[in-house]
């Protein structure tokens, strides 16, 4: 039935309706009667409710006749085919109702079945000439919303990245595109997705730009609040934000409320998003021509979520000394490291790396001179490794070459964290082998049974049978040459083995407690905190950050 045409019948005679509705096979040819009314109001409140196709009126009627009623619907639906009826060959009629809108004019007495099919065949034909029409316009009125966007974020960023200079050009372009901007007192604002790139290897292409899209749609209604102001999308993860002003008031101010707008902005992204941004903000731009140097200092601003970290708002700038060219390590500090690394001695491995990046960062040295100095924090690591004999696969969790994994972190934050973990796995491995090389055969069978086995549900005596012992004589000489009971270098292990599968990301916490051996969840979350001072979701926490 959608695709048959539906006519309202309007007529104050009730015989004349029937003889209409009977006349012909209405859904045969392709036409419904979905009403048929007394008289022109009638038809009014019918057509209301659901709009007809068409109409088919009688003129002479009580109250609302079909001159006014097509008066009404010319005006009201112009979309309605409407054919007028009469029983009266008057001309006076059939000029008032051709001129108000009818399609045709039939005197009743000369209406028959193939009359009548012929006019609705040609009044079919008229609707759909109409809805093509409007199709086509809509669909010129979308590219040109479309092209309009489109030549605006162009413009946008062109102007932005200093490719336009002329005042007058860019002044008329800017009204040329029916932008909500002022030529001067302005403010530019860069928003930069935190992690973009770690986001881009996490997901697919197609989900990167569906991320993308709702951050600029978020962005969007957001700052509807401000009255003029655009945003556009200048590279992977970044977008920019003009403001207009209006007229000047205290510094103060401006930043208060941008800070406002920015940190609901921040909200709603993490909300929605569950990612942060940083936004950089420049200071008050005097002209529109001057938008690249605030962009730009903008651009500087952002710099300080290496140092400063993430999910932050820069407005004011700091004194920046200037990055040094070229920075190492000194071999001081490598050979002190590397004894403290060969001892196991943890507190003093900390405290020459706490050293290093308290330098970094009171240096202020940029991203590609701190990835050098990690670069040779992680040779040491190597070094040590081929040394004692330590296979380098066991501390590399992640896919990537170590070199390459810290290129990918954005702050100074996430990359010590990523330096501190290495060497805490290092030194753990280090204090195991340690522990092995002094260890009775009966001892280190019982080391290696549990190496082998952490996962499994196993006791003391299937450790005893297997080393060829009793458990009681196992349980002594085991606190006696390990420093620790049997129990506790089981869970030591076990928890060990619970940080790797933290750390990599694959498993849900629920399930790395049964895969490293543990049958209770309260218990393993009791003994991890034990271990390692904090608990399975805070050390997931610090993975990820």
């Amino acid at each position: 039935m959608s695709n048959r045409l539906k006519v309202l019948i309007v007529d104050d005679d009730a015989v004349s309706r029937t003889v209409l509705k009977t006349m012909i096979h209405w859904e045969n040819a392709g036409f419904y009667i979905m009403e048929d009314a007394h008289n022109g109001n009638h038809a009014v409140q019918l057509i209301e409710k659901e709009t007809p196709d068409i109409v088919i009126t009688d003129i002479n009627m009580p109250g609302l006749n079909g001159i006014g009623l097509i008066e009404h619907l010319e005006k009201n639906f112009p979309q309605i085919s409407i054919i007028a009826l009469s029983a009266y060959d008057d001309f006076d009629y059939v000029r008032q109702s051709m001129k108000n809108g009818a399609m045709d004019y039939v005197l009743k007495h000369r209406l028959d079945a193939p009359f009548l099919l012929n006019i609705l065949n040609t009044a079919r034909s008229s609707i759909h000439s109409y809805r093509n029409e409007r199709d086509r316009q809509s669909d010129i009125d979308k590219e040109l919303t479309t092209s309009k966007a489109v030549l605006r974020q162009t413009f946008i960023r062109k102007l932005l990245e200093g490719g336009l200079s002329d005042v007058e050009e860019v002044t008329g372009r800017v009204r040329a595109l029916d932008m909500k901007l002022d030529t001067e007192n302005l403010m530019v604002t860069i928003a930069e997705i935190d992690d973009f790139r770690l986001l881009e290897e996490k997901f697919s292409s197609q989900e990167v730009d569906v991320v993308l899209h709702t951050f600029m749609e978020i962005s969007k209604e957001i700052l509807k609040d401000w009255e003029k102001s655009v945003i556009v999308h200048m590279a992977k993860g970044k977008f920019a934000m003009i403001f207009s002003l209006g007229p000047l008031k205290s510094t103060m101010y401006i930043y208060n409320t941008m800070y406002t707008i920015l940190n609901r902005m921040r909200s709603e992204i993490k909300k929605h998003l569950n990612i942060t941004v940083c936004f950089g903000v420049s200071k008050v731009c005097t002209e529109l021509t001057k938008l690249p140097q605030a962009y730009n200092y903008a651009e500087t601003l952002l710099r300080d979520k290496f140092y400063k970290g993430k999910n932050s708002i820069f407005i004011e700038s700091t004194p920046h000394k200037k990055e040094e060219s070229f920075f190492c390590l000194d071999i001081k500090d490598e050979k002190a490291i590397y004894a403290a690394l060969k001892n196991q001695d943890d507190k003093e491995v900390k405290s020459r790396l706490d050293d290093i990046f308290g330098k970094i960062s009171s240096m202020r040295l940029g991203s590609k001179s701190t990835q050098m100095i990690c670069a040779e924090l992680i040779n040491i690591v190597n070094k040590i490794c081929k040394d004692t004999g330590i296979e380098i696969t066991k501390l590399y969790t992640a896919e990537d070459i170590p070199y390459n994994l810290i290129q990918k972190y954005e702050t100074l934050m996430d990359i010590k964290a990523w330096v501190v973990n290495l060497y805490d796995k290092l030194i753990s491995m280090l204090k195991l082998m340690k522990l092995e090389s002094g260890l009775s055969n009966i001892t280190k069978k019982a080391v290696e049974y549990i190496h082998r086995n952490y996962s499994s549900d196993f006791s003391l005596k299937d450790v005893a049978d297997f080393a060829g012992a009793s458990s009681s004589y196992i349980s002594r000489l085991f606190k006696e040459e390990c420093g620790i009971g049997f129990a506790e270098y089981l869970n030591h292990v076990r928890v060990e083995q619970a940080k790797q599968c933290i750390e990599n990301g694959e498993l849900k916490l629920k399930e790395i407690v049964s895969s490293v051996g543990f049958n209770n969840y309260n218990y393993f979350f009791k003994v991890f905190r034990e271990v390692t001072g904090m608990t399975p979701l805070e050390y997931e926490q610090s993975c990820r950050k």
